[in-house]
């Protein structure tokens, strides 16, 4: 009996001892199970902040790159437009010929006319006289040096003739018709006022090119219609000025 009650014991004993393994088995299998899934939280984590990270570096990325897409056409694009506004403004301002009203050489006697004259003269009260002398260094340029106008006042005074240059001279004429004497023309032709409208805006300092002007030999008069007067609506005057500054 005494064996029987020690063997029992001895069998609870080892009971006991099973049962202690097993729960710390247990233990030990929740400890890594939990370790596992902090570990799979973490990486989970990790990879969502890497993907969040990656998602924002690709959007900044494609915005940078988009804003200087733009910014790069809205150069172009601008500098294109500032080119094409440059081109027109310069075509746009650029001086063209006109015609110079040029119908006799050496003479203010004229009414109506327009006359260059390279000797000394006298009389034209009621005339424009502009004097154009040449430009140093640029060849075929002429500078006005002087201006005495006397179309409203009847008070202009000769200038003197410039060196290697000329004095210009236009007269409106009197519309004779228009004054009740038919014996005489109107030599107050569109194509003189025209003329003296353009030359009274002249200034000192301006400076022209001249076509049709023969300072030498004042032999050609600049026309294309030599048999018709002057002061005729159908003459053609050739000869032309175009402003260089």
């Amino acid at each position: 009996m005494k064996k029987l009650t020690v063997l029992l014991l001895a069998l609870a004993m080892l009971c006991t001892c099973f049962a202690l393994a097993a729960c710390g088995d247990d233990g030990d299998t929740s400890s890594a199970t939990s370790s596992s899934s902090e570990t799979s939280s973490t990486a989970s984590t990790s990879s969502t902040a890497t993907s969040t990270t990656s998602s924002a570096t690709s959007t900044a990325s494609s915005t940078a790159s988009s804003d200087a897409s733009t910014a790069t056409s809205s150069d172009a694009s601008s500098a294109t437009s500032s080119d094409a506004s440059s081109a027109t403004s310069s075509e746009n301002t650029a001086a063209a010929p006109g015609t110079f009203w040029l119908t006799h050489y050496d003479s203010v006697g004229n009414e109506g006319s327009g006359a260059v004259l390279t000797q000394p003269y006298e009389h034209g009260e009621y005339w424009l006289h502009i004097a154009f002398k040449p430009v140093d260094g640029e060849d075929g340029v002429y500078e006005v040096v002087d201006i005495s106008d006397g179309l409203a006042s009847g008070q202009a005074t000769p200038l003197a003739i410039p060196e290697g240059g000329f004095v210009y001279a236009v007269n409106t004429g009197n519309n004779y018709p228009a004054l009740g004497d038919d014996t005489k023309p109107n030599y107050n032709s569109e194509n003189v006022v025209k003329m003296t409208d353009i030359a009274k805006t002249w200034k000192k300092g301006d400076k022209f090119t001249f076509t049709g002007i023969d300072l030498e030999n004042k032999t050609e008069i600049p026309t294309s219609t030599p048999d018709v007067e002057w002061y005729d609506p159908s003459y053609v005057c050739t000869a032309t000025y175009t402003k260089v500054g």
